[in-house]
């Protein structure tokens, strides 16, 4: 099947959305990712890596278990190679429409990359012919690179990694793009936006994709506020006419709140918007019916005024 797409790349198994709680399967390249999030999951590792094994048998197995909601499954944090061997510094990627992606599965956010966000990294294209584009907690530059090949005037990367920039800059080079229109800062997203407010710069597409604002249901009051404030600087930085390309990928916020929490936060901004498209997670991560959190990223293509 990705032979077809030209992917090298895809989600395998998505948890619950899969049937299959608190495991995670990515692909990147002859590289199998796996997160084991749940004890039922760790329980049955040593089946779940002989399947993988003789449905793969060209692939190397990795674990990203290091992240901490394992403990609250009485679990300890572990990565490494479970079969084959170690994986490279960098794996070059290819989505379906020609981009590469450099990826670190050993220390890169969650296995990898984020593979959910393929097609909305597509969708910036056809807005950022001849505009400046502020791409937001930039990471190693995916939305950027669309950008760039829709014919941005310029881009500027803000994310607080230095070595996620730094990556950003030979994903440029890899794909045969003009590195002479991009800027990357090192920054609080934050911080950054602030200061462009306070100093009269515009833009005229800005991408917001900040990381999960929301972890627990009990902590969606504050997420909402940190949500409508960034959408809200984002907002006031935007040309007449802009786009704005707004994200959650918290599962507890749903849908029509994050709407509702972004047209707040542009109205507060004295403009007003246009929803012109809805986007979401790539079609690798699927939505079971009986677990509608599945449906965790959210995403709006806003025109502001």
């Amino acid at each position: 099947m990705l032979e077809k797409t030209g992917m090298n790349a895809c989600r395998l198994i998505d948890a619950e959305s899969d049937f299959l709680p608190g495991l995670i399967i990515d692909m990147y390249d002859n590289y199998l990712v796996l997160e084991v999030l749940s004890a039922g999951a760790e329980y049955h590792l040593k089946d779940i890596t002989s399947a993988l094994r003789e449905l793969f048998p060209q692939h190397n197995i990795y674990e990203r278990s290091d992240v901490e909601v394992r403990k609250k499954e009485g679990l300890n944090l572990r990565k490494g190679v479970i079969y084959g061997d170690e994986p490279p510094t960098e794996i070059a990627i290819s989505e379906n429409n020609g981009m590469k992606i450099l990826v670190d599965i050993v220390n890169g956010h969650k296995t990898g990359y984020y593979l959910d966000q393929r097609d909305n990294r597509a969708a910036l294209e056809k807005y950022c012919a001849g505009k400046t584009v502020l791409n937001c907690f930039s990471y190693t530059g995916g939305f950027s690179l669309y950008a760039l090949r829709g014919k941005a005037k310029s881009v500027a990367n803000v994310d607080v990694s230095a070595r996620a920039l730094d990556t950003a800059k030979r994903n440029i080079v890899l794909n045969h793009l003009d590195p002479g229109r991009v800027k990357f800062i090192k920054e609080d997203v934050f911080q950054f936006l602030r200061k462009e407010k306070q100093n009269g710069h515009k833009y005229d597409v800005i991408v917001l994709d900040p990381p999960k604002f929301a972890e627990s249901q009990s902590q969606l009051q504050k997420a909402c506020r940190g949500y409508k404030d960034i959408n809200m600087l984002a907002a006031s930085l935007l040309n007449e006419g802009g786009y704005l390309l707004t994200f959650s990928c918290s599962g507890h916020m749903e849908p029509n709140l994050f709407q509702k929490v972004v047209a707040d936060a542009i109205l507060d901004a004295g403009r007003t918007g246009q929803i012109v498209e809805y986007l979401q997670q790539a079609s690798d991560h699927p939505v079971a019916t009986p677990y509608p959190e599945g449906l965790y990223l959210k995403g709006l293509v806003v025109k502001v005024f």
